[in-house]
Parts: structure tokens; C-alpha cells; sequence
């Protein structure tokens, strides 16, 4: 037992040797990092504010993006709640400007109204009516529907112009006074010389009176013979005036004809006048209820492009007035970028700031992003949204070297570079406006 106990007292005086030695160890620095521990130190922080001076970024401000091309895809839209009654283009077709793609379900017969719109159109537009009235073959019995009612206005007034011209009441009567005119010309010539003629025999008569009057003082003739002569000089003298009065009263006739032809030609002219009105205010009130009927009825394409059916792609199909119909769409030439954006941060943006557009359709982590600069920003708010136009640099070339495939419009978030400061720059700016406040 007492050789045990020994042996404990040793253990623990070994212990406490070592336990001392650890502490010694562990109490005492090195004497590296005391030497050099605060030159350490600085240079981390000095770095530390060399990095926070040259490391930059810049504010971004998202905005909600629309790309669509420069000639925007054109929806068509159905005026009237019906069916389709006709298609003429399939889906993807190329259609042309003006071209014909559907007729919703009425009354009238396409095709009719197809063959009477051309000749009403040249006659609401003709400079010389009586001319487009004669060449005129507007047909009968046609299936017109709504504008039924203006065609039959339209042909009866056509009727009753083309009666006007065959049937010249007024030509004839200025005719027949034309000829009463040429007439009283004649007349008048061969009065005008049996004038001369008796102006001859009454100056021969007058020289006769004047010698028996110079033989009747020298009592060569009678009384009773010089009164004879005295009566055939003023019987001549007579028939020389009566003469003169018939022309003028000719003349007279003359003027009176000429005034009728006047009055009825006036007559004509009016006559004609109105009744060309009333072909003209037919024609435009039909070519007014064809616009209409075909605002109601038709679709034609508004631009050259591809045709593209969505809800509806067949005849039949009822069409709710309002929604689209189709779409055509066309060529891609360029794109144009357009941002909204809210009040906040707005006053930041400038033209020419870089742009990245991250697209909903395409994730950019596989596709990339479109890179842009600011054009343009709208100077006032609508609904609290400014509108920022973007400028693409790229077209739809992504900054990962992909291309999106051309289509009519695509929706993303834009994000818009501002001012690109330094970590140093921003830390000194709060802590100097918190030191302002």
C-alpha cells in the first residue's frame, strides 16, 4: 500500500510539470506576430480600400419591355357578332395590301355587290356624267341586301337622266326655233332689197312729183294731173315705209326667238343639273352604305404580310363582335424597343445608358441578353409609367452569341445601367447624407 501512494504523487507532480510547460507555451506571443501582426493588419485594410475605390457597379432600374417590329403586327377585329360566311386565305398565306380575307354572314351576295361597286365608284367620280351615264350598264335583279335600297335610288335616277337624253324636249324646240331664226334671216335679206329697190322708185317718184309741180305753175298740165302724181309719190312713199317697218318688226321676231332659245336652253341646263345631282347624291349615298356594309362585313388586309389564324381558322365559326379574327403580320425589317417604368429612380435616366434586356420566352441564362442604350425618355408620365425608347445595338443577336428567330413581338425586363460608381464611392455617400441629416 505506501508503494502505490508513491506512485499516485508522482503521477500528479508530472502532470502539473506539464501543465505549466503548456501554459508557458500557450501564454507567450510569437515573436513574428508582434513584430508584424499591426504592418499586416494596415496592408489588409489598405487593400481593402483599394478595392472598394476601383471596384465598381452601377444602379439598375428594371423596366417591363416590349420589342416588336418596326411594322407591327395588325389585328383585325370583328365589328358585328356573326359567322364566318367566307374565307378566302388559309393560315400563313401572303396576302397583299387591300386583299380580300373574310366575309362575316348578311344578306347580300359578294358577288353582286363586287360587279355594281366599280361602275357606282365611276360614277360618283366622273367628270363628264352624261358620258358615264350612257356607258352605264348597271344590271337588274341583283341580290344586294342592306344596300338594296340605294341601288334601286341610284337606278332610277340613272333612268331618268338617260330619258332626259334620249328623249331632248328642249334640243328640239330650240331646233324648230332655230330654223323660225334662219327663216326670218331670209326673209330679212330679200326685205332689206325690195328696200333698195323702193327707195330707187320712191327718189324716181320724188323727181317726177317735183317736175309736174314746176308744169303745174306754168299751167303746161292740169290740176287733176298734178294731184295724180302728188298721190303716187306718197303712195310710194308708203309701200318704202311699210317696207322698213316689216324688218324691224322681223328683226323684233328675231330678238324674241333668240331669247326663247336662251330661256330654254337655261331650262335644259337646270333640268339636266338636277337631274345629275340626283345621279351623283345617289351614287354617294351608295358608295357611304357600301362603306359601312363592308366596315360591318368585310376584312381586307391592312398591309402586306403573312396571314395567321388563331380562334378562328373556318367558315361557320360565330365571331363575337370585338375579338380578333386574325392577324396578319408583317416582313420583318428592324425592331423597336419600348420600356415602362414607374416614377421611382426615374429622373436618373439618361440617353445613351446601357441596356440589357432579359427576355420572358428565352431565359438568358441559356440564351443570353439583348444589349441596347437609352434613346429617349418621355418628359411626362402617363399613369404613373414613363416610356423609355430603347435603341438595340444587336438586333436580336444575344451578348451569348445566339440569335432569337425573327417574330412580330417579344416581352422581357430591361435593366438600365445608371451611374456606375466604386463600393468607396456609395459607402461615403450614405454615411456623408446620414452626417447632412
Amino acid at each position: 500500500m505506501p508503494q502505490s501512494n508513491n506512485t499516485i504523487e508522482e503521477l500528479r507532480t508530472g502532470e502539473e510539470i506539464r501543465s505549466e510547460e503548456v501554459q508557458e507555451i500557450m501564454g507567450r506571443m510569437p515573436s513574428w506576430i508582434i513584430r508584424r501582426g499591426i504592418t499586416l493588419i494596415a496592408v489588409l485594410v489598405a487593400c481593402l480600400f483599394v478595392g472598394a475605390y476601383f471596384f465598381k457597379y452601377p444602379d439598375i432600374i428594371p423596366a417591363q419591355m416590349t420589342i416588336s417590329s418596326g411594322n407591327p403586327p395588325v389585328k383585325l377585329v370583328a365589328r358585328m357578332s356573326l359567322p364566318i360566311q367566307q374565307l378566302f386565305v388559309k393560315n400563313d398565306q401572303m396576302v397583299k395590301e387591300g386583299d380580300l380575307l373574310c366575309i362575316l354572314a348578311n344578306a347580300s351576295d359578294y358577288e353582286d355587290v363586287a360587279l355594281v361597286t366599280p361602275l357606282v365608284r365611276q360614277l360618283d367620280t366622273s367628270t363628264n356624267l352624261a358620258a358615264a351615264v350612257r356607258a352605264a350598264d348597271l344590271p337588274s335583279g341583283l341580290q344586294l341586301g342592306e344596300l338594296q335600297s340605294g341601288y334601286a335610288e341610284l337606278y332610277q335616277a340613272i333612268q331618268d337622266y338617260r330619258f332626259f337624253l334620249q328623249h331632248n324636249i328642249y334640243g328640239a324646240t330650240v331646233s324648230s326655233l332655230q330654223q323660225q331664226i334662219a327663216y326670218n334671216d331670209l326673209l330679212n335679206r330679200e326685205l332689206s332689197t325690195r328696200e333698195k329697190m323702193l327707195r330707187e322708185q320712191l327718189e324716181l317718184q320724188h323727181r317726177r312729183f317735183a317736175a309736174d309741180s314746176a308744169l303745174v305753175k306754168s299751167k303746161v298740165i292740169s290740176r287733176v294731173e298734178y294731184e295724180e302724181s302728188r298721190k303716187k309719190m306718197l303712195d310710194q312713199q308708203m309701200n318704202t315705209e311699210g317696207n322698213r317697218s316689216s324688218i324691224i318688226q322681223n328683226n323684233l321676231q328675231q330678238t324674241e326667238y333668240r331669247k326663247n332659245i336662251t330661256d330654254i336652253i337655261q331650262q335644259r341646263r337646270t333640268e339636266e343639273n338636277n337631274l345629275q345631282q340626283q345621279v351623283k347624291d345617289a351614287a354617294s349615298r351608295f358608295m357611304g352604305q357600301y362603306a359601312q356594309w363592308e366596315q360591318n362585313y368585310i376584312l381586307r388586309s391592312p398591309a402586306s404580310g403573312k396571314v395567321t389564324f388563331f380562334k378562328y381558322w373556318k367558315e361557320n365559326q360565330f365571331v363575337q363582335a370585338g375579338e380578333g379574327v386574325m392577324m396578319v403580320v408583317p416582313p420583318t425589317q428592324e425592331y423597336v424597343a419600348r420600356g415602362n417604368i414607374g416614377i421611382d429612380r426615374s429622373g436618373k435616366i439618361q440617353a445613351g445608358q446601357k441596356v440589357l434586356i432579359k427576355l420572358t420566352a428565352y431565359p438568358f441564362e441559356e440564351y443570353g441578353m439583348l444589349r441596347g442604350t437609352v434613346a429617349s425618355r418621355s418628359p411626362v408620365a402617363m399613369d404613373s409609367t414613363f416610356l423609355v425608347e430603347i435603341k438595340l445595338e444587336n438586333g436580336l443577336h444575344t451578348n451569348a452569341d445566339k440569335t432569337i428567330p425573327d417574330q412580330p413581338q417579344l416581352y422581357g425586363i430591361g435593366e438600365i445601367l445608371t451611374e456606375d460608381k466604386s463600393v468607396l464611392q456609395r459607402l461615403f455617400e450614405k454615411v456623408y447624407g446620414k452626417w447632412r441629416r
